[in-house]
């Protein structure tokens, strides 16, 4: 039960900054699609689309990072 409420909590914590990056990739997203002109609106789809590509790349980076101390750590 430990190890269980442990994973979910990891879960929370450590993905927490992930919604908080998506979330923040919309209102940028949202704001440039407002403030751009028509053909340049065109082109928000793709700002959004390598953000969120960006941002999962540097969560996992970030995850491969704590297992690999986790690894390290325990012989």
């Amino acid at each position: 039960m430990r190890a269980l409420l442990s994973t979910v909590w990891g879960l929370l914590v450590e993905d927490g900054s992930l919604a908080v990056g998506i979330v923040v990739a919309l209102a940028v997203t949202w704001v440039a699609a407002a403030v751009l002109a028509d053909p340049l609106r065109d082109q928000v789809g793709w700002l959004l689309l390598a953000v969120l590509v960006v941002l999962v790349v540097l969560n996992l980076r970030a995850a491969g990072r704590r297992a690999r101390r986790r690894t390290a750590g325990t012989p």
